[in-house]
């Protein structure tokens, strides 16, 4: 699967922005009920212990600095057929990745999709507010 082509594709299928940084990472502008969106990042990634390429799709919830009820956070996790909650870069973020090899049109488009609600609701939970 040509990654990039399918965001870009994919991004006007549903009103959303695309945004192409380089040949390994683009960012979809994600719309969301309420005039809400998310900004989710597709970064594409070699794996060090599979020598295999990956890709990853994320977004943020809310800085580290926001209280967070983590205990209720992994939880959420048990409960995600694609996604997991990660810390990276001093953010709370929400991420499903898989091996570019295994993707599916229909499997990406459930990913990304899971991927934003999951982040907006809980970005909403912990700050009140639409900031990523």
């Amino acid at each position: 699967m040509d990654f990039r082509s399918f965001s870009k594709k994919y991004a006007g299928e549903i009103g959303g922005e695309y945004r192409e940084y380089d040949e390994t990472r683009s960012v979809i502008i994600f719309p969301l009920e309420g005039g809400r969106f998310q900004t989710i990042t597709g970064h594409i990634v070699l794996h060090p212990d599979y020598d295999r390429e990956v890709v990853q799709i994320k977004t943020k919830v809310c800085g580290l600095d926001e209280n967070i009820p983590y205990n209720d956070v992994l939880a959420e996790s048990t409960n995600l057929p694609y996604s997991k909650f990660v810390v990276e870069d001093d953010f709370l973020k929400v991420e499903a990745s898989t091996f570019l090899v295994n993707l599916k049109e229909k499997m990406v488009k459930e990913m990304i999709v899971e991927v934003a609600n999951v982040a907006d609701r809980w970005e909403f939970r912990i700050t009140g507010k639409d900031i990523h």
